[in-house]
């Protein structure tokens, strides 16, 4: 076996991925004060996020329910793991840190009433 520790991981570059986190504050205002949904419910989700190109203070989010991922044997690693589970993204949209404008698409609205007909 060979170790090669000095060698760069060459994970696309460039862009970084975060972890799964708790929902940012202004996203989860917006989700119980605008769209009505509740707080206990909202606090649990969680949310990836991307550094969207040329800007530094706009990031594009994506809310998922890690429990529901668990329970479907699905790991969520950053926000690209998300491209092969679209069932799993309750919300996204976009955020600015500065200005904290929050724009959100409701993908959970739309689940629910799919499941009901």
């Amino acid at each position: 076996m060979q170790w090669k520790f000095w060698e760069k991981n060459t994970i696309e570059k460039g862009v970084k991925l975060s972890k799964p986190e708790d929902l940012y504050s202004c996203v989860g205002k917006y989700l119980v004060v605008n769209l009505e949904y509740d707080p206990d419910w909202v606090w649990q989700l969680k949310s990836v996020a991307m550094k969207r190109e040329n800007t530094k203070k706009v990031l594009d989010f994506r809310a998922f329910d890690p429990l529901s991922a668990n329970l479907r044997g699905i790991q969520v690693l950053n926000y690209k793991s998300l491209d092969e589970h679209p069932e799993l993204i309750y919300f996204d949209g976009w955020y600015n840190k500065e200005t904290l404008k929050v724009e959100i698409k409701d993908h959970y609205k739309t689940m629910k009433k799919d499941q009901a007909a």
